[in-house]
């Protein structure tokens, strides 16, 4: 029997899915930005898995923890496929551990990647919405305030994905901006591929029909 699978992902890691996905797959993707809103996220993901058709045997969520925003989700009738990272960066650089590794050895990066950039979720896009509200001056100290502690920009280099050169410069903007060093780290497609092949191992959570998620599970 074959197996009808779903993913409902956000689009900051789109074109990363997208470009390795088979053509089976039904594919669906968020607005980047309901991550700032963990409780609008939660809602608009348990919306999406409930409006769901029957069809379907698996939901694949391209989420991690994002700030809680996945806590409590639950489907009644198919299993929930999520990893266990935290958020898209994890997804993006391949497993929770070489997060783990960035995270603890540069506390203080400000993380792009070509989503990220197309999507707005960058201090230059930031900054322009601010000064559209605020003003120049005032969203100069802003900006200012909010990035004062961070150490670097860091752009992660997806493989397998076009037109580098353009996100890469992009990424050197915000970095002069917010005078800090722009670092080129390569990432890594391994877990997103693992999640749309249906290759889940220990680094997902596979939820059966009615079981809900929860931290605990997660991680």
């Amino acid at each position: 029997m074959i197996e009808i699978k779903k993913v409902i992902a956000c689009e900051t890691v789109k074109e990363e899915i997208k470009a390795m996905a088979p053509p089976e797959l039904d594919l669906e993707f968020l607005e980047y930005g309901l991550h700032r809103v963990p409780h609008q996220l939660q809602k608009k993901l348990q919306e999406r898995i409930n409006e769901t058709p029957d069809k379907f045997d698996h939901i694949l969520l391209g989420y991690g923890l994002c700030s809680h925003g996945t806590l409590g989700l639950n489907c009644q009738d198919k299993k929930l496929v999520i990893p266990r990272v935290h958020d898209c960066i994890a997804l993006l650089l391949g497993s929770r551990e070489r997060y783990n590794k960035e995270f603890f050895g540069e506390p203080g990066t400000i993380y792009l990647s070509r989503g990220w950039i197309e999507y707005g979720g960058d201090p230059l896009t930031q900054f322009e919405d601010y000064t559209r509200r605020v003003g120049k001056e005032n969203a100069l100290w802003v900006m200012e305030q909010e990035y004062r502690n961070y150490k670097r920009v860091a752009y992660i280099k997806t493989p397998g994905l076009e037109n580098h050169d353009y996100y890469v410069d992009y990424a050197r903007r915000v970095a002069d901006f917010i005078n800090l060093e722009l670092e080129i780290i390569e990432g890594s497609t391994g877990l997103l591929q693992k999640l749309v092949s249906g290759n889940w191992d220990h680094d997902f959570l596979i939820l059966e029909p009615g079981r809900m998620v929860i931290r605990e599970n997660l991680f």
